[in-house]
């Protein structure tokens, strides 16, 4: 997933269903937990990620189920599986499962293999251990559960991973949508993203990401003269570029409230002291000056500013010279842009480039833009998102559930366009530590694996068979279990 991760999410022990690992959960946990370990040793990396390889996994595991399944190749090691569970009531729209099998390259810097899966403290350590090889095992021993009870479900469910999505999902979703999509056609989708947030009071807050921000790429090239090193020179293209991006750093879009934020803000309003809510008040509802100071002071805060504004991240830099002692007559970067839907490419783009109408030095060019117009946000008006709201009130009484947006791009952003209505559940995670997905390291805690198992079982459970196929867990957490609680403090 082309992602920034929603860092305040929220990890802690909960009574009730959750925090139990025993009991008639623990066979359906095992069996997520042996299908995460085998997929991570799976390599199916860029560049040539080889999901044939992971498909094969999975078919089989389909086999000893005796689960029919489609197999699409749309180039060679290349692979999307397709299964089905027939529901009884063909009126009903079907749900599908979706989750990727591609992973980014394995950073630099890994203290564990990448690809053997370690299990250590609790946790599981491996490339695509949340992004999204979490996803693809969970909903294989989930799918295969089903399959297995004497019950049918009352609509379709649906069990699709793709090939591609770390790279723009070319021989993915968008070649099946062009290919395939009659055999597919769902009609609600559950896929990566969102989270949990967990306040002050103990509220937790259940992000589902219902919208995303559109993706752009932006090529800066700076150009100055080539020269020896021993000579410097006035216009040194690695000066010009470093000269650049301090400007588009210190550049500062106004800020704009779209409707799912806005609904967030509402919803998290409660949960704030005296000086929250009034930050809030104005950002909702003060005057246009008021509105800006207001988000001026929540932008402060990283998850708040992509809420609010259009985002720039420099990724990929180049000033190469294959002579130490040469210096290069270009440098460039790559810009990358997060936009509010809603915000118009072509007006940021000239934005940007008039901040070097004085340098000639100086040029912009796009790589990558939004595909326009960009899908309307779920709205939390659907069934599938009152199975969400329903799901987890009773998992977490006093539970909010907010249709989120997120900061990162990826597959949702093609389902919703092609009418499938759509919502990203993701696993808890620390909001103390860093964010580990595309990083060295990456890693789930089987605990918040579990949970996140668990609270897609149930919304199935309640979406799709409208009945509890597994009884909650009542056991309480041990002693040991601490709580962590994020303050989501406006006063900065």
């Amino acid at each position: 997933m082309k992602k920034l991760i929603f860092l305040f999410l929220c990890t802690y022990c909960m009574s009730g269903v959750l925090c139990a690992q025993e009991g008639v959960w623990a066979p359906l946990q095992e069996q997520a937990k042996k299908h995460l370990i085998h997929l991570i040793q799976i390599d199916t990396s860029l560049p040539q990620p080889q999901e044939l390889k992971a498909a094969r996994y999975i078919y089989k595991e389909f086999n000893k189920h005796k689960i029919d399944w489609d197999i699409f190749i749309p180039a060679k090691g290349r692979a999307n599986v397709l299964a089905r569970l027939k529901g009884t009531d063909a009126s009903l729209k079907p749900l599908l499962l979706i989750s990727h099998l591609d992973t980014v390259p394995a950073a630099e810097g890994w203290t564990f293999p990448p690809f053997k899966a370690t299990q250590q403290d609790g946790r599981i350590y491996g490339l695509g251990a949340t992004d999204a090889k979490n996803y693809t095992a969970a909903y294989l021993a989930l799918f295969t559960w089903l399959a297995d009870q004497p019950v049918q479900p009352k609509r379709d469910i649906l069990f699709l991973a793709t090939a591609g999505e770390e790279a723009g999902s070319e021989p993915g979703l968008l070649w099946l949508e062009d290919t395939h999509w009659d055999q597919i056609a769902p009609g609600y989708a559950l896929n990566e993203g969102g989270g949990i947030i967990q306040s002050d009071d103990g509220t937790r807050i259940v992000f589902a990401e219902a919208s995303t921000k559109m993706y752009m790429d932006i090529k800066i090239t700076a150009r100055g003269s080539e020269s020896h090193s021993s000579m410097p020179v006035d216009d040194n293209a690695v000066y010009i570029l470093s000269q650049a991006l301090a400007k588009i750093e210190a550049y500062n879009p106004p800020a704009r409230l779209t409707s799912t934020a806005r609904t967030f803000f509402k919803s998290i309003l409660p949960l704030q002291d005296e000086d929250g809510q009034t930050t809030i008040h104005f950002l909702l509802e003060g005057s246009t000056q008021n509105q800006q100071s207001a988000a001026e002071v929540m932008s402060q805060d990283p998850f708040f500013r992509t809420q609010l504004k259009d985002t720039f991240s420099p990724t990929v830099l180049s000033a190469s010279s294959q002579d130490a002692s040469s210096t290069s007559g270009e440098a460039s970067a790559l810009i990358n842009v997060r936009l509010l839907p809603g915000s118009d490419p072509d007006e940021l783009f000239e934005n940007l480039k008039n901040l070097f109408t004085d340098n000639p030095n100086i040029t912009l060019e796009i790589i990558e833009r939004p595909q326009l117009p960009f899908p309307t946000p779920m709205d939390g008006s659907d069934a599938l998102f009152a199975s969400i709201k329903k799901t987890a009130e009773q998992l977490w009484p006093g539970a909010i559930t907010v249709p989120g947006l997120s900061p990162a791009s990826g597959d949702n952003e093609f389902l919703r366009r092609m009418g499938v209505i759509t919502y990203g559940l993701g696993p808890e995670m620390d909001p103390l530590a860093s964010n580990t997905a595309h990083a060295p390291d990456e890693f789930i805690r089987e605990s918040d694996f579990f949970r996140q198992l668990q609270f897609i079982a149930a919304i199935v459970f309640d979406f799709a068979y409208e009945e509890v196929l597994l009884p909650p867990e009542t056991d309480k957490p041990s002693p040991n279990d601490t709580t962590q609680t994020v303050s989501i403090n406006l006063d900065k």
